[in-house]
């Protein structure tokens, strides 16, 4: 019996012994895997222990902010107070041409352009002669036919006066002379003049119908003086041709004296406008066009326009 107890003691012994060998062999076996792993690993786990700590949170939407006031919104409302008692429309077009910025009253609404529509006539002779398609010293004939009432003094000049072009094209803007208008217009033709305004970009001007807009107006200004619409000596002595007019009651009047505007007036009845560029020192562009207006009450207003947006800008 105690043979038999010894035995089993012993075998309960090898047991237990090689259990423990079975769990040490395991361990060394994992404890290698794992040095495998970890040797492998290595720039990951440095990596993600290096790592900061990212904490989700839940996003909340931003919603939209409301419209912001318009920036010239103060601007607009002291030129609207100066109009809001006149009989008829007003409309106006301020560009601050160091900045481009710009702002106004009913800027895309239709005016008749009365001799605004000009200014694209102008233009187009400059550009002609830029193509040598015209000479400024051509001679002109007058002829009974070419006398068109209203503005300007080739209508009181004897028919068979000699004029050259240059001469009637700068009568045309310093006087607004609407014979000279109906000479170019014929030699020139509708056609061609509507395609510089087009070009130009002025979408709401027509030529024909003698329409325009606050905001076409500025545009002409803007591309004739920033954008190398003409040659710089041809931009000059188109701006030369509308500087010191015979008409300089409206925006002149109302800018310090001695400060240079090239500008263009339209005058029919119930429309009293005047656009151009005052030279100030911030130069800007001033368009003010009206319909429906009593000319005396315009004539005051418009040099009160003009010697406001003066003071918006600083200058």
């Amino acid at each position: 019996m105690d043979f038999v107890k010894r035995k089993e003691k012993l075998a309960s012994k090898d047991l237990r012994k090689n259990r423990l060998t079975v769990m040490v062999t395991l361990g060394v076996t994992l404890l290698a895997i794992g040095g495998v792993i970890l040797y492998r690993e290595r720039g990951n786990l440095w990596g993600k222990i290096l790592a900061p700590q990212v904490v989700t949170q839940a996003v909340t939407p931003v919603l939209p902010s409301p419209t912001p006031t318009p920036k010239f919104e103060k601007q607009q409302a002291e030129i609207k107070k100066l109009t809001a008692n006149l009989q008829g429309t007003y409309g106006v077009f301020v560009q601050d041409l160091a900045t481009g910025e710009s702002y106004g009253l009913k800027t895309q609404e239709s005016f008749t352009a009365a001799s605004l529509i000009k200014l694209p006539l102008l233009l187009t002779l400059f550009k002609e002669a830029e193509a040598g398609n015209l000479n400024w010293e051509t001679k002109y004939v007058l002829k009974a036919a070419d006398k068109r009432a209203g503005a300007g003094s080739i209508q009181y000049k004897p028919v068979g006066t000699v004029f050259t072009y240059r001469q009637m094209a700068e009568l045309m803007g310093k006087q607004s002379d609407n014979t000279a208008f109906n000479v170019f217009s014929n030699l020139l033709g509708e056609e061609k003049i509507q395609r510089v305004i087009n070009d130009l970009g002025m979408e709401n001007t027509s030529f024909k119908d003698n329409l325009t807009t606050p905001e076409d107006i500025g545009l002409f200004f803007d591309k004739l003086y920033t954008q190398d619409v003409l040659v710089r000596d041809d931009r000059d002595e188109l701006l030369s041709f509308i500087t010191d007019t015979l008409y300089e009651d409206r925006i002149p009047a109302g800018v310090p004296k001695g400060i240079k505007v090239s500008h263009k007036i339209g005058n029919e009845v119930g429309v009293v406008s005047d656009a151009g560029i005052v030279f100030s020192q911030k130069p800007f562009i001033l368009v003010i066009l009206s319909q429906g207006v009593i000319e005396k009450e315009a004539k005051e207003v418009l040099p009160k326009i003009a010697g406001l947006v003066y003071q918006q800008l600083g200058n």
